[in-house]
């Protein structure tokens, strides 16, 4: 079963947690860091115990929290790879 749980939509900050097995993955980190935690803890899980944190993309509204919140917890962060500029 596939639990999937918005922390966060719209331009304030975007973040879902996604749940299945033993997985725990964050899409998306646009809140604070610490709004994140308390968010996640409200839904019963320990920020701790995420596999990793998946970013769709960099925007302000999508990545507010993420290093803060990555480092703090120590989750890894997975996104595209950034694009070379000529």
């Amino acid at each position: 079963m596939v639990r999937v749980v918005p922390l966060g939509s719209g331009s304030s900050g975007n973040a879902t947690l996604v749940a299945f097995g033993a997985r725990r993955l964050l899409v998306d980190a646009g809140l604070s860091a610490r709004e994140l935690a308390l968010r996640l803890e409200a839904v019963g899980v320990a920020p701790s115990s995420l596999t990793a944190i998946l970013l769709s993309h960099e925007h302000h509204d999508h990545a507010r929290g993420l290093e803060r919140f990555a480092v703090k917890h120590r989750v890894p962060v997975f996104t595209t790879p950034r694009r070379s500029r000529r």
